[in-house]
């Protein structure tokens, strides 16, 4: 696996939606915004992005976000964001199986601590190829950006 150092994460007119819910209640969440975005008359362009906050047992606090062709009006659930820019991030791709994501990211928390960084963001998985039928698991391809504090103490 290769890390990147020195990367930018820059997507901008996203809508996007922080719950604290089960892993189950998550795609069914992620439909509900979906069909508002089509409500609206917009459209998703590219992957979704992720970052989850924290995890206590079965709930997770999790900020999802939908690239966006148009500006929609933000609502209760869903809050419309001009740009979303991490920068100064370490960067890698997970490509195959999604249930081995988790050790990309306890590699690349290795990383951070073996070189002494600070992060300072969650890890935020964009999504490059989505899948969803077992057969194409190969196909699955994420990439997970963590922005580093640029201090030196």
């Amino acid at each position: 696996m290769t890390i990147l150092t020195k990367q930018t994460l820059d997507k901008q007119s996203l809508i996007s939606f922080r719950k604290k819910l089960r892993a189950t209640e998550l795609q069914a969440h992620a439909e509900k915004m979906l069909a508002y975005v089509e409500q609206c008359g917009a459209k998703k362009i590219g992957g979704g992005i992720s970052a989850t906050y924290a995890i206590d047992g079965d709930v997770m606090d999790v900020e999802m976000y939908l690239p966006l062709d148009m500006e929609i009006p933000s609502t209760d659930e869903f809050v419309f964001k001009p740009w979303l820019f991490l920068d100064n991030c370490i960067a890698t791709t997970h490509k195959g199986n999604p249930q081995l994501l988790e050790s990309t990211m306890l590699q690349m928390n290795e990383y951070i601590e073996e070189n002494g960084l600070t992060p300072i963001s969650a890890g935020f998985i964009v999504t490059i190829n989505e899948v969803t039928d077992m057969e194409d698991v190969d196909k699955f391809e994420v990439d997970v950006y963590i922005s580093i504090s640029p201090n030196v103490v």
